[in-house]
């Protein structure tokens, strides 16, 4: 199988050999509801339903870190009945990092129970669940992160991977985090929360489709994206001279350029780390489909290696 890509800036990763698991195999491994087993198959499990967002971050404390939300469909979840109305679920989450040659790099797990009752109860069943988990990267390259989330009663597995590169700022060279990408309806006037460990949405919270796990907007939205800039240089003032541009594709084709603006840096405690983001409001016309964001920062003060660019996929939604 050969894969090429025409779009500039694109790199395909693969691993040479074939992987092989029968279908009897993979509904052991899946019955006998191992994480471990679930999550080092190349074939996913989706009795629970999920949708992972990972984006790469670094903080002065712990160094890079792989920061994911995930969305898991409260649905697939066993919520037993408990006195005074309380409804009560228990689901083990498993997140590993491997790296390019598919060793495993790093795990995290834990075992979670959730109790609701009343409008939290159903607002669980009907808008889903966001969790947040943290992976600390401590060697530059590309990773994969792979999380599976089991329904402890009902044994029900459902699994998540997606592609994350992780920098190496020690070099100082110019680099963005992920981008951290929800929606606002204007009618409402609230953003879709980014949510907490296991976290329901409630009516109050916006849309839970527009949240950063799921990244489902309509036309009318307010766009909001966040994102950090690392290793910018300062002048002689201590004061980057950096220019931000934004740019949205449709189908593979630019749907909208943003101006070249130049970044203030206002208040910014952290030089190394500087926290930049904004606003684009979709049109009420805008075309139901797969959507591109890109964010384009220049840095005034370098000669060379100049520009970082980062990208995050969302859908219009009618």
């Amino acid at each position: 199988m050969t894969v090429k890509v025409n779009r500039p800036g694109l790199t395909v990763r693969s691993r040479s050999g074939f992987f092989g698991v029968s279908d009897e195999e993979a509904r052991k491994q899946i019955n006998a509801g191992d994480l471990a087993m679930a999550l080092a198959s190349p074939f996913g499990a989706s009795a629970i339903g999920m949708r992972l967002t990972s984006l790469f971050g670094n903080d002065d404390r712990i160094g890079s870190v792989i920061s994911s939300v995930l969305f898991i469909d409260g649905h697939d979840l066993t919520f037993k009945e408990q006195p005074d109305d309380w409804r009560e679920a228990e689901v083990e989450v498993a997140a590993y990092t491997f790296g390019a040659f598919g060793e495993v790099v790093d795990s995290v797990s834990r075992t979670h129970k959730i109790r609701a009752r009343g409008e939290l109860y159903e607002s669980m069943l009907r808008d889903g669940l966001l969790y947040t988990v943290n992976v600390p990267i401590k060697k530059a390259g590309a990773y994969q992160l792979r999380i599976a989330v089991r329904d402890s009663a009902s044994k029900r597995l459902g699994t998540a991977s997606q592609f994350v590169e992780v920098p190496d700022l020690a070099k100082d060279r110019l680099a963005l985090s992920g981008i951290f990408l929800s929606g606002l309806d204007p009618a409402r006037g609230k953003r879709a929360a980014d949510g907490s460990p296991l976290a329901a949405e409630s009516n109050d919270a916006g849309d839970p489709q527009a949240s950063p796990a799921i990244r489902h907007l309509r036309g009318g939205m307010e766009m909001h994206y966040a994102y950090y800039i690392y290793n910018a240089k300062l002048d002689v003032s201590r004061r980057p001279q950096l220019t931000t541009q934004v740019r949205l594709f449709h189908d593979g084709q630019l749907a909208y350029e943003g101006k070249l603006t130049p970044y203030d840096p206002a208040q910014e405690p952290d030089l190394k780390r500087l926290r930049a983001g904004g606003q684009i409001k979709l049109s009420a016309q805008a075309a139901p489909g797969e959507y591109l964001l890109q964010v384009i920062i220049t840095d005034g003060l370098r000669r060379k290696q100049n520009t970082a660019t980062q990208w995050i996929d969302f859908e219009i939604v009618k």
